[in-house]
């Protein structure tokens, strides 16, 4: 989990400080992730001449190294880097933790609706009708068992290190000890669907990973709007810029992701105007605002807000 590492400010503003600049790739790298896989996606748009259904039934492109690769560095970047003590920090790392699995296991998609076609040689049983095709249920299968295999051996090592710190003054917060264990027991009920309702996995992972994933990082913004700094940073924003901002972003994503889910179970992904397609664009570009956002406000100081010890 995200380590409490205390105010990251560089003793000499200019000079070099491994751990603020380590912040600052980090805030940076999410942006990048993020502009990679909406510039793949424009990119084969304008190859096909067709806007897919959804962001995520490019998984069925040209464009499915770059979305898996994308989700997998978002994850490292959010359980790596560290949030306010508490509640931010542990929804950070709980969120990295579930968006690799967006990319493993991807969004049944119907065959026959797919823009340009498809150039594996996938099937489903009905053209027509959604389904993760037979051929990619493998690929699913050794991807998510080697994910919950490393990351059970992750789940022990930070348990290793909450017993070792006690409960004193020196222990863990009570938040992030929750963190935790809300992370074991996701971890817990991820294994048991994975392994006794394998089908429903399949099928539902995707959709409930990155609902979740969303739905916490929606929470994330709203507490950066809450305990926004007076640091003007490199937008040189006024606090109450910032948390004007932080909010709109906030609101808006919850109002784009509310949308998309009802839209979504009332048309799928095939509707005559690709709606879902749309509003993912907007969560997207929302991530990034965010975190271009947050990288221009803690610029100079890294991590925000100063914690002794976990």
């Amino acid at each position: 989990m995200s380590g409490q590492l205390g105010s990251a400010a560089p003793s000499r503003p200019d000079g070099p400080n491994p751990t603020l600049d380590t912040y600052r790739a980090l805030r940076v790298g999410m942006v990048g992730a993020g502009l990679l896989l909406l510039v793949a996606v424009v990119v084969d748009i304008v190859r096909v001449g067709e806007i897919p259904g959804s962001i995520s039934a490019t998984f069925y492109s040209p464009v499915r190294s770059v979305f898996t690769g994308a989700l997998l560095a978002v994850g490292l970047a959010l359980v790596a880097i560290k949030g306010r003590p508490g509640w931010e920090n542990g929804l950070l790392d709980i969120a990295g933790i579930l968006v690799p699995l967006v990319g493993f296991v991807p969004t049944p998609v119907v065959l026959s609706s797919i823009p340009g076609g498809l150039e594996l040689p996938v099937t489903c049983p009905d053209p027509d009708v959604a389904c993760v095709p037979t051929e990619l249920v493998p690929d699913v299968a050794n991807n998510v068992a080697a994910y919950l295999l490393v990351g059970l051996a992750g789940l022990a090592f930070v348990w290793i290190r909450l017993v070792r710190a006690g409960s004193g003054a020196r222990g863990w917060r009570r938040r992030t000890r929750l963190a935790v264990v809300v992370a074991t027991v996701l971890w817990a009920l991820v294994t048991a669907t994975f392994a006794l309702a394998r089908d429903a996995f399949v099928n539902y992972a995707h959709y409930g990973s990155a609902i979740t994933f969303f739905l916490l990082l929606i929470v994330v913004v709203w507490i950066n709007g809450r305990d926004t700094t007076s640091r003007p940073g490199l937008l040189n924003m006024s606090r109450g810029g910032y948390q004007r901002s932080y909010y709109v972003i906030a609101v808006l994503m919850g109002s784009a992701l509310l949308l998309g889910v009802v839209t979504f179970a009332i048309t799928g992904q095939q509707s005559g105007f690709p709606i879902v397609f749309w509003l993912e664009v907007v969560l997207l570009a929302l991530y990034i605002a965010f975190w271009v956002l947050q990288t221009s406000e803690y610029w100079d100081h890294g991590a925000p807000g100063v914690a002794v010890g976990r």
